[in-house]
Parts: C-alpha cells; structure tokens; sequence
C-alpha cells in the first residue's frame, strides 16, 4: 500500500454559512484550528468524516472549506487580505499533497486547475474530483484536465466514460458515530420532506409537485427548506403560473432549512422521511438523503427508479414509489402501520450501516488512489 498525502478542497451552501456565523457570532477569537473544528463538529454534508477514517488507515488526509471567507483568512494572518485562490495555493504550498481532490468540480476553472498543478512544480500533483448532476459542456470541457472522477450512480459514471472520462463509483455515505449525537425519540408519525427548492429548473420543480400532492391530499407532513427564485423566472418557465400557486400554499407551513446536527436531529424526530431525486428518471439513483434517512432510522419513501434495488431491498429495507399519486397512497399506508414503517427502517438502517459508511468510503478512495498512484 502507497502512503500519500491527500488535500480536500471543497466548499459549503452560502446559505449554510450565512445561518452558521448567525448562531456562532463570536467566531473573531477563535484561531482558525478553533474555527475549523467548530465548522467540523457542526456535521454539515460529508463535514470531515472521510478524512477521519483515512487518517485511521495511515493516510495524510486534509480538508479545506475553500469559500468559507471567515474561516480561510484565519489560516494565515500575513494572507488575510489575499484572495481565497491565493490562500488556498499557500495552503497546497505548506501542506505539499500527492492528491488533490476537488469536491466540488464547478468552483474552478482549467486554468485554475492548472495552477495548482504548477504549485508544487517539478511534484506531479493528482488531481481527482467529486461530481453527481447532468454532465454540461462547461463540466465536459473542465473535466478533461482531471485523472480520476468520482460519482454518486452508476448512470453519471456509465455517461461520463462514453465521453472518454475517467469516472469512478463512489457513492455518498453515512457517518453511524452521528446517532451518538442525538437523544433518544419517539418517532412522530408524520411525514418529513427537508430540501431546497430552486425554481424554475426541472431539478427541483418536482419537489413543488411533491408538496402539492400531500397538500391537496391532506396528509400531515413538516416541509424544512427554502425556495429560491424570482417569480419573473418562475412565470417564464412553462406551468409557471401553477407552480406560483402551489408555492403560496406551500409557504402557509414551511420551515426554516436546517443543517447539520440540526438537520439530523429533525429525521431523527419522523417516522417517515421523502424523498424525490432531481432530473429525469434515467438519471439514476444514490443522492445523500436515502442514506441520511436510513442512516438515522427512519423509514424512506424514495421515488422508483433503475438502480433501487442496487442499493436497497425495496418493501423491506426503503419503500418506492412511482408516480406522486402512489407515493400518496404509500404515505398513507405507513402512517396507517407504524409498526411496519419502522420493520423498514430499522432494515434500512442496518443496510446503511453496513454498507454505506464514511469508513466504506474511504476505503474505496482509497482503492481508487492506489490504483492511479501505481498505473
């Protein structure tokens, strides 16, 4: 087994960041150590959990929260003022990494990529990097420079090496030391939905439609998020003016957007947890809330789709639907047997908890590294 040095760069909801340095407003006097495990400890996406378990392997593994401002100017004083791109080749610079994994592939461009290339020159620096949506010409074009890609499905990965890309399953995963984080509950025998909405984009209309469904059907169910959006641009879009109706009812009862342990903690309060992928149907399964809500216990209502029963055992481990009509009648019947809405989800946990780890995870970046590392 090669030893190597690996540096993440990923980035954060601004969003997220915005509510985090609400509730955490004394974040001037920490160091950036301190700052860096309070963002770490808050458990917001994948946090540091990878990084975790590489270091339990042996691995040199680093994580960066590139475009969290407050945070990076604290790295070094002497670079305050510089721009989070020229902090972060200081940062490649010092930490001197074998691999650089970009988690987020839409934040650079070639050039960019190429530079941190150049960082560490005459060192050959891997770059490898994290995508899961439609594969656009800007991403096609970006993703030429890359020696290894990573993706969430099985579809995005069989897509990308049509293009002649090195893609790599990776799936997303579930940190099991969370459920020691959070109180013991009696699950609430309603139905959750927790997501943003950004309307006007195929991605995500299908989430107001979701809403609608359980609305007009009278089902109690808690809606955290938000929604993002013009209503020029939502107007402009076709079945504008519905979507603008379905918005104003589903506003009566949304709640704030939650993240991190504070996201965690409200699945953990529900019994039954939807959820919708974006895209089309062929698009594929795996998106992170079909292993957060297993991973937490409750039981998953996902959309039916190829690549379900790759991951899960559907009526036994997930429940699935096909059309919003059927997720309704599906809904209905798991509130109406809690007892076997909760034979599910504990097997989906157990699934989840075995088999959809960060400890997994690592493992199989792991593989993947080793294997460009002696290619």
């Amino acid at each position: 087994m090669r030893q190597y040095r690996l540096l993440e760069i990923a980035t954060q909801y601004d969003h997220y960041l915005r509510k985090f340095y609400r509730v955490h407003n004394n974040f001037e006097v920490l160091s950036y150590d301190g700052l860096f495990s309070l963002v770490a400890e808050d458990i917001f996406g994948p946090a540091d959990f990878i990084h975790l378990h590489l270091r339990n392997m042996g691995i040199e593994s680093k994580l960066v929260f590139y475009n969290n401002r407050n945070l990076q100017r604290k790295w070094n004083p002497d670079l305050k003022d510089k721009s989070l791109f020229e902090i972060l080749r200081a940062q490649i610079k010092d930490f001197v990494p074998d691999i650089i994994f970009i988690s987020n592939m839409h934040i650079f461009s070639k050039e960019e990529i190429s530079a941190m290339r150049e960082s560490l020159l005459p060192k050959n620096i891997k770059i490898v990097g994290f995508h899961y949506t439609t594969l656009s010409n800007v991403f096609l074009r970006n993703a030429a420079v890359y020696d290894q890609i990573y993706t969430g499905n099985s579809v995005y990965a069989d897509r990308m090496r049509k293009h002649g890309l090195p893609a790599y399953l990776l799936r997303h995963a579930f940190e099991p030391s969370i459920l020691y984080r959070l109180p013991e509950c009696e699950k609430i025998n309603e139905l959750c939905f927790s997501g943003s909405i950004f309307t006007g984009s195929y991605v995500h209309n299908n989430r107001l439609d979701l809403l609608d469904k359980l609305i007009k059907a009278g089902l109690p169910y808690v809606f955290y998020g938000n929604i993002f959006g013009s209503i020029q641009d939502i107007l402009s879009e076709e079945n504008g003016k519905r979507y603008i109706g379905i918005i104003a009812d589903v506003v009566k009862n949304m709640k704030q957007e939650v993240f991190g342990a504070e996201y965690y903690s409200i699945l953990n309060n529900y019994g039954i947890c939807l959820n919708v992928h974006g895209g089309t149907a062929e698009d594929g399964v795996g998106n992170m809330r079909m292993f957060e809500v297993t991973g937490i216990g409750s039981c998953l209502l996902t959309d039916g789709r190829e690549g379900n029963s790759e991951l899960f055992e559907e009526d036994v481990e997930i429940m699935t639907y096909h059309s919003f009509d059927e997720m309704v009648e599906k809904a209905r019947w798991l509130m109406e047997h809690p007892k076997k809405a909760r034979e599910i989800a504990v097997a989906g946990q157990r699934k989840t908890c075995k088999k959809y780890t960060y400890k997994n995870k690592a493992e199989c970046l792991d593989a993947y590294i080793q294997e460009l590392l002696n290619g």
